[in-house]
Formats: structure tokens, sequence, C-alpha cells
């Protein structure tokens, strides 16, 4: 790619540059680094409900334009709807009809841009654009692959579920034929993806790491506010409120209850503060929703992360890359480890296969915990770039050939 690219993007996801959840941080790592690496100009729009005309706001190079859901407020006012949440029902009976509308704004776009990329879950973007006429090559990242997943897991179990499978994996064929490549962020999801689908070209960008420190020094004035080496740090990155994130957050809660107060401190990130009517210890925390420039701190403080998922989902937790990248050592279950390249990772790795084998694992680790101060090597922004532009590389090569 050169500098009079224009990579036009469609997202699902309404704000990527807050990155405040996997997905989120997939979309604006890889786009920003797109941007900075190759000086692409990058234009991504997304749809929403909540803006009136349209938003423009640019960061880290990539321009992002919100536009609105016309057919959703129209309906609106015609039904008097007035839950007007995220995902509600009426977003998700108009939405394919929006993301049409929007398709057919943009067709002038399409001539200019030399390369058209799709991320997100519940789109069929893409399959609008070939059905208007777009040749130009057209990357979709991820589309509907995990959530398909995930349904097809739970019909397995409940046949009640097996229409709604059948349904998403009818739009995730769509979606699928109307790309050049398919782009999965873990081999797990690629391979899941080639035995239910076959899509015709697919690679692999490994997931970004979602936290990274400016430098050695940086890491160091974080880790030096830490004065309290008499218990052990543990921390929860509990991410957003979906089910197994739920089940760790109170499975985490209820261990840490059992434990003497002066032997430890846990601090759980997320839109969890609900949970406090479930904390009886005084050494749990619940710091609430905490930006991602702000998670280095208690990063660096903490001695050991934790991962302990038991509800079998597809899909990456991104928190095991994080603590990885704060030099912790982590516990987690082989589903918290789903989607990660081990290699990738110089942390020691408690593996816990059931609830009872985590409150072992931790009990063990605060009745050995000696105060000592360990060394810590944590991951530099530049380090990650590195890592990530590398990957890119290799994946515009695929794009090329």
């Amino acid at each position: 790619m050169n500098t009079s690219t224009i990579l036009l993007a469609y997202t699902y996801f309404k704000q990527p540059w807050s990155m405040s959840t996997g997905d989120e941080v997939r979309v604006h790592a890889i786009l920003s680094n797109l941007a900075k690496s190759y000086k692409v100009k990058i234009i991504v729009f997304n749809i929403s409900p909540f803006v009136e005309s349209y938003e423009l706001k640019t960061v880290d190079n990539v321009t992002y334009v919100t536009l609105p859901k016309r057919f959703y407020a129209l309906i609106s006012r015609i039904t008097r709807w007035n839950r007007h949440y995220d995902y509600n029902p009426l977003m998700k009976i108009t939405h394919y009809i929006d993301e049409f509308l929007v398709a057919y704004k943009l067709r002038g776009l399409l001539s200019k841009s030399r390369i058209l990329m799709v991320f997100g879950t519940m789109s069929l973007f893409s399959f609008m654009l070939r059905c208007q006429g777009a040749r130009k090559p057209l990357i979709i990242y991820d589309p509907l692959a995990n959530y398909t997943q995930t349904l097809y897991i739970v019909s397995r179990k409940n046949f009640l579920e097996v229409p709604r499978y059948g349904l998403y994996l009818v739009l995730h064929k769509l979606e699928i034929r109307a790309a050049d490549i398919v782009v999965y962020p873990s081999r797990i999801d690629l391979e899941n993806a080639q035995q239910m689908l076959k899509p015709k070209k697919a690679i692999v960008i490994p997931n970004p790491t979602p936290v990274c420190y400016e430098s050695t020094e940086e890491y160091m004035k974080y880790r030096s506010q830490r004065t309290d080496y008499d218990r052990l740090y543990f921390i929860l990155l509990a991410g957003g409120r979906w089910r197994a994130n739920e089940e760790t957050v109170k499975i985490t809660i209820e261990i840490f209850n059992k434990l003497p107060p002066e032997k430890f401190k846990l601090i759980i990130t997320g839109p969890w503060q609900d949970m406090k009517k479930y904390v009886k210890n005084s050494s749990i925390e619940l710091l609430g929703v905490v930006p991602k420039d702000k998670l280095k701190e208690p990063l660096a403080i903490s001695d050991y992360g934790l991962s302990p998922v038991f509800t079998h989902q597809s899909g990456t937790f991104l928190k095991t890359l994080a603590y990885a990248a704060a030099g912790l050592d982590i516990i987690a279950s082989p589903h918290g480890l789903v989607g990660i390249n081990l290699k990738r990772i110089k942390s020691k790795i408690y593996l816990v296969r059931s609830e009872k084998k985590f409150e072992e694992t931790v009990r063990r680790l605060v009745s050995e915990w000696k105060g000592e101060r360990r060394n810590r090597e944590a991951l530099t922004c530049d380090e990650a770039l590195t890592e990530l532009k590398r990957s890119l590389e290799e994946a515009l090569k695929t794009v090329a050939r």
C-alpha cells in the first residue's frame, strides 16, 4: 500500500477508539497501525441511533464517521418506540435495512478507495457492497464468526437455540461469500471457520495486546507506587457484561471472600459495581470501568492476573494478553487461554480446570507468599507495535498474492 491508498472500513462497533472491549481493541489497533506504518488514509464508518446527522472524530490518524440509523429512527417515531439502548429488539430488526441505506449512500466513495474492509459481528455490509457492484479487494475481519460458533456450541445443548444458530449461519455464509479474504484473530477461530464455512482465502492477524507501557521507566514509575508487599495483589479485568464474564466475577468474589483480608488485595475492573452486594471482604475492590491508559497502574502493582473462565464461549479473552504485557503471572482456565499463542507469553501460567482447582491455587499462593519483590519485564509500546506490524506485513503479502 502507498500514501495514495484510501482504506474504506465499516465497523459494527460504535466507538472503537475507546478500546473498552476486546473487539474495539482489535479494530482500532489494526487500523491505527496501518495508518501509522503505511501512511494510509483510513476512513471508518458506522451507524448509530444516537446521532441525528453525523459525527466525525479522528484518533491516531484514523477518521471515524458515525452516521444515523434513519430507518430505525423512522420506525421508532411511527411505533412510539422509546427503548433506545444498544441492541434493543427494534434495532436488531431494522439493522440490515439501515446498513443497506448506508452502503447505498457510500457507493460514490467506492471508486476512490483501494481496499474495502469490514469489521464486526452481525453485519452484512460487505454483501450489500457486492450487490451494489463493488469490485475492490474486500477484506472481512471476523464477521459473525465468534457469535456463530458460540451459538453452535449452545445449540448442541439446547434444541431451542437451533433456529437461531441456523439464521446466523445463513447470514455468515452470505458475508463470507462476498469476501475476497477473511481475517481471524487466532488460529483456532480460523480452523473452526474453515470447518464450518470453507472461505476462499483466510488468514490470521493475531490479537493485538490491549495494554503496553511507553517505556520501562513508565512501568517502574507505576510499579514503585506500591509500598505494601506484605500481601499478594491479584487483578481481574472482568470485561463487558457477558454471561461468561459475569460468572467469572461471581466465582472470584466468592472465593476471595473466604480469605483473610490481611493476606491479599483483589482489584476487579469493568462494569460490575452491582456485584458489590456479594462482596464480604474488605480487601476486594471494584474499580468500575477504567480507561485503557489508566489500567497501567493497577496492572503494574499487581502480582497475578486472573482469567478463570469456566463457561465455553468462542473467542479470545484479551485480559490474558494484558496480564502478560504487565509481566504478571497468570491463573487461567483452558477457556481463558483459547486463541492465545502461548509462545508470545513469558509469564508463568497456573492452569486451573475447575472452580475447586482455582480456589486451591489461590489459597496456596496466598499462604506461600513471603513478601518478595520480583523483577518483572513489561511490554513496551514500541515492542507491541513492532509485533503487530510484523503480523500485518505477513497478512498484506497474502492479500497481494
